[in-house]
């Protein structure tokens, strides 16, 4: 759905403190003064935290979903060109976004959060996509049989981890010099090379 100005300030304010503070840690109350509006113009638009919540989750998994299938369903691309695309995208959107990468690991964690399931349910459909890609690139003899599982496990786990832990990273690189944006634009390009390395090394045939 498409939302107005207001019903943007408020999923923005909501995704940054449900990554800092937690669902429960945070409060209706603080969502309202991060947003700068009103307790009620949130029940209006979202009814309880828990549909808020929801709503972030929805208008997130949408758009990668899209961006997801339109990315591995051009044949015009090989799919060796495909599978490094899908790399470099997943990279992108978690090191852009991390607080909502944030919120989804807090969430996962908080097994009581009905959004729990949104979440499954979304895991599950975006790794049937994944799958069925691979699975095609098999049986035209482009992709070796892997585990699928762990490579989707591997793509998503390497990336958060370093997302969620940007600054140990950085220290212990010795990166300290760079700034926030620099060491953004320096890991998203340093994760996507690795990744896409070390997946050609599993999934394709060499010569």
């Amino acid at each position: 759905m498409e939302y107005n100005q207001k019903q943007i300030s408020i999923l923005e304010a909501a995704e940054q403190l449900f990554a800092s503070q937690g669902f429960h840690g945070t409060s209706v109350r603080d969502i309202a003064h991060e947003a700068d509006v009103n307790i009620a113009m949130i029940s209006y638009y979202f009814g309880s935290k828990e549909k808020l919540i929801e709503a972030i989750f929805l208008k997130r998994i949408h758009a990668w979903k899209l961006v997801l299938e339109d990315l591995l369903k051009d044949n015009t691309q090989s799919f060796e060109a495909r599978f490094d695309g899908l790399v470099e995208t997943y990279v992108q959107r978690v090191m852009s976004n991390p607080c909502f990468h944030l919120m989804m690991i807090r969430a996962q964690i908080q097994i009581d959060i009905k959004v729990n399931e949104l979440i499954h349910e979304n895991k599950k459909e975006v790794y049937e996509v994944i799958k069925n890609f691979i699975i095609e690139g098999q049986e035209k003899g482009v992709f070796n049989d892997v585990d699928i599982m762990m490579m989707v496990s591997t793509l998503t786990g390497t990336t958060n981890h370093i997302m969620s832990t940007r600054h140990h990273f950085q220290r212990l690189s010795n990166l300290e010099h760079l700034s926030d944006e620099q060491l953004q634009e320096y890991l998203i390009i340093h994760i996507s090379t690795y990744l896409k390395k070390l997946f050609k090394a599993i999934l394709i045939h060499e010569a």
